[in-house]
C-alpha cells in the first residue's frame, strides 16, 4: 500500500484516540476533590455534677493591729537609746532620751529676762495688773497733776493780766510735758508687762519641753526599727523608732460580689499561713458599707488573736470562709484541664468538634479537678488533649468514659 494511503488510513484512529483522551481529562477535572482534614483522635470523659460545701478561699497579707513611727516632741541631741530591733516593750517604756540641758538653760535665761521686766515694773506679781499702780506711772501722774493744778490756778490770773504771758506759757508747756511723760510711762508699763508675759510663757514652754525629752512607747509592742544613734541631733518630725503591735493580726480580703450577702460579722475564718505549717482561726470583724464599683468586690477584715506572737505580721496567708448552703460544681479528670498564661480551659466535644471553654479551677486533687464552668451536666470533655487539637477541630473519640 502506498505510504500516503497508510497515513489517511491511520488518521481516523488518531482522531478517535485524541477525542477519548480529552474526554478522560475532562472527566478527571470535573471530579470533586475532598480537602476535609481527618478528625483528630481523642479520649473523652463526661463531666459530673456535684454539690460541695459553699467554701470561699481568698488570699491576703497579715498586717499588725497597729504600728507607729515615733518622733520626739522637741528637737535635741540624743542622749540615750534604750532599745534594739526586736525588743518587746511595755506601754510607757522609755525608748529614746534626748539631752535636756540646752532646754533647761533656755528656760532659766527666759525666766531671768522675765524677772528683769518685773523689776522694771516695780511690782512683785502681775495678777490683776494695773498700769496706774506702777511706781514710775504713779510718779509721772503725780507730777502732771501738780503742774496741771498750777496751770489751772494761773489761767484766770493770766486772763485778768495779773500773770504775764511768759509765766503762763511756761506753766502750760510744763504741764503738757508732764502729761506726755505720764502717757509714756503708762506705755512703757504695758510694754514691760507684755515682755514679761512673753518671756514667762517661753520659760514655761522650755521647762515643759525639758520634761518631754523622753520618747515613750504609746502601746505595748515590738521594735521593728531604730533610726538614731547617741549624739545625733533629732528634729521634732524625725522618726526615732518604729513600734509594731502584733497582738492582733488583720487580714483584708476582697469578697466577690456574688458572695457578698453570705458573709457576716463574727463569721469564722480558717487561715493557713504561707510558708509554714501554721493553721490559725480568725473572725470577721469588719465589712465595708459598699462594694468597690471598680472591682465589684466587698472589702472585709478578718482579725486573728496573736497575744503569744506565734504568727508574724507580713506573712502571706489564705483565709477560708464556710458560707451557707452548698454550690454545684463540675468534676472532670485533671488531665482535661489545660493552663496558659494563668487561664484554665477544657475542650468540650460538641457536634463532633472541639470547643474551647474557659473554666475556674476550685481545686485539683489527684486525678480529679473540681471546676466552676458554664457547662451542662454530662458535657463531654477531652482528656489529655493532643498538641494539634485546637478550637473547632473535628474529633473522633477513641475511648474514655
Amino acid at each position: 500500500m502506498p505510504r500516503h494511503s497508510l497515513h489517511f488510513a491511520l488518521l481516523p484512529l488518531t482522531l478517535a484516540l485524541a477525542s477519548a483522551g480529552c474526554e478522560s481529562t475532562s472527566a478527571r477535572a470535573a471530579q470533586p476533590t475532598d480537602t476535609t482534614p481527618d478528625p483528630v483522635a481523642v479520649t473523652t470523659a463526661t463531666a459530673q455534677l456535684q454539690q460541695i460545701p459553699n467554701v470561699l478561699s481568698l488570699d491576703g497579707t497579715l498586717a499588725p493591729r497597729r504600728s507607729a513611727r515615733l518622733s520626739p516632741l522637741v528637737a535635741g541631741h540624743v542622749a540615750e537609746v534604750r532599745v534594739e530591733r526586736g525588743d518587746v516593750v511595755a506601754e510607757g517604756a522609755p525608748l529614746v532620751i534626748l539631752r535636756a540641758t540646752d532646754l533647761r538653760l533656755t528656760a532659766r535665761a527666759a525666766s531671768a529676762r522675765a524677772q528683769a521686766q518685773l523689776d522694771l515694773l516695780g511690782v512683785d506679781q502681775t495678777d490683776d495688773f494695773d498700769p496706774e499702780a506702777v511706781p514710775e506711772v504713779v510718779a509721772a501722774r503725780s507730777e502732771w497733776a501738780n503742774l496741771d493744778d498750777q496751770l489751772q490756778r494761773l489761767t484766770p490770773l493770766h486772763e485778768r493780766g495779773v500773770v504775764d504771758e511768759r509765766t503762763f506759757q511756761q506753766a502750760r508747756i510744763a504741764a503738757e510735758a508732764a502729761q506726755a511723760r505720764y502717757d509714756q510711762a503708762r506705755t512703757r508699763a504695758r510694754g514691760s508687762l507684755a515682755s514679761y508675759v512673753a518671756l514667762s510663757s517661753e520659760a514655761r514652754l522650755r521647762r515643759n519641753e525639758a520634761g518631754h525629752t523622753t520618747v515613750r512607747a504609746p502601746f505595748a509592742g515590738a521594735v521593728m526599727q531604730r533610726f538614731v544613734e547617741v549624739g545625733e541631733f533629732v528634729a521634732t518630725q524625725a522618726p526615732v523608732v518604729e513600734l509594731v503591735d502584733a497582738s492582733e493580726l488583720r487580714l483584708e480580703l476582697a469578697i466577690p460580689e456574688r458572695f457578698a450577702a453570705l458573709v457576716h460579722v463574727g463569721q469564722r475564718a480558717d487561715i493557713t499561713v504561707d510558708g509554714t505549717e501554721q493553721e490559725i482561726v480568725g473572725e470577721v470583724r469588719f465589712i465595708a458599707a459598699a462594694l468597690d464599683t471598680a472591682t465589684r468586690t466587698l472589702m472585709i477584715e478578718v482579725v486573728v488573736e496573736n497575744a503569744d506572737g506565734a504568727v508574724r505580721a507580713g506573712h502571706f496567708a489564705r483565709a477560708t470562709l464556710q458560707l451557707e448552703g452548698a454550690r454545684p460544681v463540675l468534676q472532670v479528670p485533671s488531665s482535661a484541664v489545660t493552663e496558659r498564661a494563668g487561664v484554665y480551659r477544657v475542650f468540650v466535644v460538641s457536634e463532633g468538634a472541639a470547643v474551647t471553654t474557659v473554666v475556674r479551677v476550685i481545686r485539683i486533687e489527684g486525678d480529679v479537678a473540681t471546676l466552676e464552668a458554664d457547662l451542662p451536666e454530662g458535657a463531654v470533655v477531652v482528656t489529655a488533649p493532643p498538641r494539634n487539637l485546637a478550637d473547632g477541630v473535628l474529633v473522633q473519640t477513641t475511648g474514655g468514659n
